[in-house]
């Protein structure tokens, strides 16, 4: 445990309390069966104390940029149909030409083993693209093809991880991250819970608060610091006039870095918790 960092932990503690909910319920069932004499086996499973983190790993419009200027042509391709949709890798790779534009201004994603079917609608410059992209092709064929006319089946993952570590990115950064990027960009713009979660196929819009409702903490703040009604005319003069420190104090949290900002860490508390935990990494005090 030791040599974990944070995320590493946090897996692993999430892991745990899945396979402790699964075995909670299989004792639950097998006591309301009569199959034993008691349900203290089921009331005895505890999960272990864990923060479940929304996603947070996402690209800001320059990173999408600078990422596809270090992808070659066919790869670009992909990377952009993920971004202009949404879209899981296998669906991108399964759709076809006969797709776009099939039901209304977007493309349709197919049904698969796991995921229903759905259609998603595209922005004007996603649209133009992408009919661009199947002009003069076949219905049947596939809208991303490798630069050497083959499918794409699986060789694209090495390609994108080279790209990342080019790029600069953050190395745990993987292509679903896309859908990520996708769906944050449209939440911090304003689009709701319920849009997003047609866009992605989720059928229960908490799930898309759970996982993407969170905002960019930097969203969260501008959105308090602008619509926060003043308490204390005294105190607003106050924090006005000391606009310029308080501005200097804040850029110095984290580093200045966007994806260190408001980062949610882990608290041990020794007097609530039995559980060994590093303590995280304390924030400059203001003076």
């Amino acid at each position: 445990m030791d040599r974990m960092d944070d995320e590493q932990l946090r897996k692993r503690k999430k892991t745990v309390n899945t396979l402790i909910g699964i075995l909670r319920v299989a004792f639950q069932i097998a006591w309301e069966n009569g199959k034993t004499d008691s349900e203290r086996a089921w009331r005895c499973l505890r999960r272990i104390p864990a923060v479940d983190r929304p996603r947070v790993l996402h690209l800001s419009r320059v990173e999408c940029r600078e990422l596809l200027a270090n992808c070659r042509p066919d790869l670009a391709r992909l990377v952009l149909g993920a971004l202009y949709t949404g879209c899981r890798m296998t669906e991108l790779i399964n759709m076809r030409c006969e797709d776009v534009g099939r039901d209304g201004y977007g493309v349709y994603v197919s049904p698969s083993k796991s995921f229903r079917p759905r259609f998603v609608f595209l922005p004007d410059e996603g649209m133009a693209w992408f009919l661009d992209l199947i002009k003069n092709r076949k219905p049947k064929d596939s809208v991303f093809m490798r630069d050497d006319g083959k499918p794409w089946y699986g060789n694209q993952k090495h390609l994108f991880k080279a790209a990342i570590r080019n790029t600069g990115l953050p190395d745990e950064f993987t292509f679903h991250g896309l859908r990520h990027t996708y769906a944050s960009q449209l939440i911090q713009s304003g689009a709701t819970v319920y849009a997003v979660g047609d866009q992605l196929g989720h059928a229960d819009p908490a799930q898309v608060l759970r996982t993407y409702g969170h905002l960019a903490p930097q969203m969260r703040e501008a959105e308090v610091r602008q619509r926060f009604t003043v308490v204390s005319s005294e105190n607003d003069e106050i924090a006005q006039a000391r606009y310029e420190e308080l501005t200097r104090w804040r850029d110095s949290l984290h580093g200045g870095h966007w994806r260190e900002y408001a980062k949610i860490v882990d608290v041990w508390d020794p007097e609530r918790s039995l559980e060994w935990k590093r303590a995280p990494r304390a924030i400059p005090p203001y003076r």
